[in-house]
């Protein structure tokens, strides 16, 4: 075995370790919550986003307010 095929070996049992530690936190509990929080708050703010726009556009083609025709 030679200095090139040692090195190889070396890099390939680190990637492992990294890939290791990697898939050990991303199974966490803890990871999983954040990732589902952060993924339902991109929700909620992407709605919300999407339905002012929608509701603008509406106001300025119709002339016609949701909120004030519910609201009677």
């Amino acid at each position: 075995m030679d200095e090139n095929e040692r090195d190889q070996r070396e890099r390939l049992i680190n990637v492992l370790g990294d890939l290791e530690t990697l898939t050990k936190k991303q199974v966490s509990f803890k990871f999983i919550f954040l990732r589902g929080a952060i993924y339902g708050l991109g929700t909620v703010i992407g709605a919300t986003v999407l339905i002012s726009v929608v509701s603008y556009f509406f106001v300025q083609l119709f002339g016609f307010n949701i909120i004030d025709s519910l609201q009677k």
